[in-house]
């Protein structure tokens, strides 16, 4: 038997057998059934936009500009933003006496007297 020194068995790599002209094809066939897709969906979805608007753009909801929608308060800063005609009558409720309820005899007292009173210990 015979010994053949390290590294003289040499492999041959294979030749290449890849198609060109099969994978460029192949490509623009892609580009093109994208681009003919993507049309027929541009005009289903803008035949289906008129059927939808057919007498026009919805209106505005009515609930819109107002101060809250369901539990969602729109505006961030509301006590910076409100008029002053506003705070003026929240300030005059703070400072006044005044009926809540008649029929549970519910009243409301000006703030800084039922703040004095807490301080007391007594129950305003």
């Amino acid at each position: 038997m015979t010994e053949t020194p390290h590294g003289s068995h040499r492999v041959q790599a294979e030749p290449d057998r890849i198609s060109t002209p099969r994978v460029v094809a192949v490509g623009v066939a892609s580009l093109l059934l994208f681009f003919v897709a993507s049309l027929v969906t541009v005009r289903a979805m803008a035949r289906q936009k008129a059927e939808i608007l057919s007498t026009g753009p919805a209106g505005w909801p009515a609930e819109v500009g107002t101060r809250k929608i369901g539990l969602l308060e729109q505006r961030m800063f509301p006590v910076a933003t409100e008029p002053a005609e506003v705070k003026r009558a929240q300030l005059r409720w703070l400072e006044s006496w005044g009926w809540v309820d008649r029929k549970t005899s519910a009243v409301h007292m000006p703030i800084e007297e039922a703040m004095d009173r807490v301080a007391r210990g007594e129950r305003p």
